[in-house]
C-alpha cells in the first residue's frame, strides 16, 4: 500500500491554530510560518499538532538526509549526550578524533585535516579566514546568485546583500566581489552552451582584472539552490578551478546542501572531478543537528600550523556535533544512500518529466541525485506569485515544498530515504496543484497562512520583495555586456 498523505488544510478549530493563538504572541517574527505546528516526525514525514502527516520534500531546512527520527541516528546521539555533551576548546574527546578520521576518509582526495564547528555561516567564515591567512590576500569571490551564510562577511558575499535599501548588511567587508553566475538557460553574455567555452567566466575575470592579484579564494556552491537550482556546467567549474590556481588563490567548495550523498556522490564536487583546497560541510552533515566542519588539504594545514593560525569558538570540536557527523557517515554508508540518491533521483526526474508532458506551466526539469529543480513559467511577465501558489497548494494537500526567490523554481530536496511510493504520492499532489493553477481557480487570499503572525508578513513579502529580488539577482545579458563595454572604454 502506498503511504497516505493526510489533508493538511488548516481548520478554524485546529490544534495548530490554537497553539498559535495562545502562545504565538511572544515569538519574534523574522520570517513567515506555516499554520501547522510540528510535534514530531517519522521517516520523510512531519507530524503536526492535528495528526496530519506532511511529506517533507525539503528535508527540514535541506538538512535531514536520513529523514526524521532515524532510530540509529537518535541512538548514537543519545549515547553521546549521556557520555559527554561539551568540553572547553582546549580539549578533544575520543569521538572528535574518530569523527575527524571518518570524515577525512570520505572527503575528496587530498582533504585530510578537519575542524568541527556549529553552522555553515561560521564554517564559511572560518574557511575565508584560512584562505586569507594562507595567501596573505584579502579578496574573496563568490557567485552573483550564491548564498554563503548570515554573518556579515558571508551575507555580503551572497546575492542577498544586493537587496536595495537594506542597511542591516552594512558596512560591507572590503574586497568582496561576485562572478557572473553561469545561468545557461538565459545566458548573461548571450552565448550558447556548450559551444560558449564558459565565456561568462572570461567576462567575469575581465571585469575583475584590476583586483585579481588580491584574490585569496573563490567560494562556490556546486548547486546554487537559493539562486534558482542552477547546476553549473562541468566545463565551467573545471575552468574556474584552473583559473583560481593560476591567480595563486584557493578554491573553496561549500557542500552545505549537496554533501553526504545528496547529488549521487559523497560530495557533489566529486561529480566535477575537482579536488578543492578547502571544503565546508554543514546542514546535511548533522542530519538536522547543528553541525559543520571545515576540511583542508595537507598543504593548507601546514601553512596554518607554520604561522600559528588560530580559530577559537565556544562550540569548536564539540563531542555531540562530531557524533552527529560520524553517525551520518556510518548510516549513509551502511544503507547505501549515495547509490539510493542516484536511483531515486532518476526516478523522481522521470516522473516530473511525465508531468511536464501534460502541464504547459513546467518550463524545465533539472537535477542531480535527489537535488531537483522544477522551473515554472506562464508565458506572462508576472510570475512572481507562481512558485508561492504552487508550494501552498501542495502544502494544503500534505506535501511540503520550497522555492527559489528569482525565477519561480520549485526546489525538491527530500530525505535520501524517500521511496518510489512516496515519490508517486508527491507527483499526484503536484499534478493536482498544477491543474488548479492552470485553470486559474485558486485564490491567493485562501492560500495565505491563517495563523496570527504570518498572513500579513507573507503578503508583504510577496507584494514588495519580488521586484527588488529580481533586481538583486539581475542576470540580464545586456547589463553584463554594458559593464564590460564600459570597462573596455575606460582602459
Amino acid at each position: 500500500m502506498p503511504p497516505t498523505i493526510d489533508n493538511a488544510k488548516p481548520r478554524t478549530d485546529s490544534a495548530s491554530l490554537g497553539l498559535w493563538q495562545h502562545h504565538g504572541e511572544n515569538l519574534l517574527l523574522l520570517q513567515p510560518f506555516m499554520d501547522s505546528v510540528i510535534v514530531g516526525g517519522e521517516g520523510c514525514y512531519m507530524i503536526d499538532a492535528d495528526g496530519n502527516r506532511i511529506l517533507d520534500l525539503a528535508a527540514g531546512q535541506f538538512c535531514s538526509v536520513l529523514g526524521y527520527s532515524h532510530p540509529r541516528f537518535v541512538q548514537r546521539l543519545q549515547h553521546q549526550l549521556a557520555d559527554l555533551l561539551h568540553i572547553g576548546d582546549q580539549y578533544v574527546s575520543p569521538g572528535v578524533l574518530k569523527a575527524a578520521s571518518r570524515l577525512a576518509g570520505v572527503a575528496p582526495a587530498g582533504l585530510k585535516k578537519v575542524v568541527f564547528l556549529s553552522t555553515g555561516s561560521e564554517a564559511n567564515e572560518c574557511a575565508m579566514r584560512i584562505a586569507k591567512s594562507v595567501t596573505g590576500r584579502t579578496g574573496m569571490l563568490g557567485f552573483s546568485r550564491g548564498y554563503y551564510g548570515i554573518s556579515l562577511a558571508t551575507r555580503n558575499l551572497s546575492s542577498i546583500s544586493d537587496h536595495p535599501g537594506k542597511t542591516d548588511f552594512q558596512p560591507a567587508p572590503a574586497n568582496q566581489n561576485k562572478l557572473i553566475t553561469p545561468t545557461c538557460r538565459r545566458c548573461p553574455v548571450k552565448q550558447q552552451y556548450p559551444s560558449c567555452s564558459a565565456a561568462c567566466l572570461d567576462v567575469s575575470l575581465e571585469l575583475l582584472s584590476s583586483q585579481q592579484e588580491n584574490v585569496a579564494a573563490v567560494i562556490i556552491e556546486p548547486v546554487l539552490s537559493a539562486g534558482g537550482m542552477i547546476f553549473p556546467p562541468k566545463e565551467y567549474l573545471q575552468k574556474l578551478h584552473a583559473a583560481v590556481h593560476e591567480l595563486g588563490a584557493l578554491f573553496i567548495v561549500d557542500e552545505a546542501q549537496t554533501g553526504f550523498g545528496r547529488c549521487g556522490e559523497w560530495f557533489d564536487i566529486q561529480n566535477y572531478g575537482i579536488n578543492p583546497d578547502i571544503m565546508v560541510i554543514s546542514k546535511t552533515g548533522g542530519n538536522g543537528y547543528p553541525a559543520a566542519a571545515v576540511i583542508v588539504s595537507d598543504s593548507v594545514a601546514k601553512d596554518l600550523e607554520r604561522t600559528h593560525f588560530t580559530h577559537l569558538s565556544s562550540h569548536q570540536n564539540d563531542p555531540l556535533a562530531a557524533a552527529a557527523v560520524h553517525a551520518v557517515i556510518d548510516i549513509v554508508e551502511e544503507e547505501n544512500l549515495v547509490e539510493r540518491s542516484r536511483a531515486m533521483g532518476e526516478y523522481f526526474i522521470a516522473r516530473l518529466r511525465d508531468l511536464q508532458s501534460t502541464h504547459k506551466f513546467i518550463a524545465d526539469i533539472r537535477g542531480r541525485g535527489l537535488m531537483i529543480g522544477m522551473e515554472l513559467a506562464t508565458g506572462k511577465n508576472d510570475t512572481s506569485k507562481l512558485a508561492f501558489e504552487m508550494a501552498m497548494l501542495c502544502e494544503r494537500r500534505g506535501v511540503h515544498l520550497t522555492f527559489s526567490y528569482f525565477e519561480p523554481v520549485i526546489r525538491i530536496i527530500p530525505p535520501l530515504i524517500i521511496s518510489q511510493e512516496e515519490i508517486d504520492a508527491a507527483i499526484t499532489v503536484m499534478d493536482e496543484a498544477l491543474s488548479i493553477i492552470e485553470r486559474g481557480s485558486s485564490s491567493l487570499n485562501d492560500l495565505l497562512p491563517k495563523n496570527c503572525k504570518s498572513g500579513p508578513f507573507t503578503r508583504g513579502m510577496i507584494d514588495e520583495s519580488h521586484l527588488s529580488l529580481r533586481r538583486m539577482w539581475q542576470t540580464s545579458p545586456q547589463q553584463w555586456l554594458n559593464k564590460l563595454q564600459s570597462l573596455r572604454r575606460n582602459k
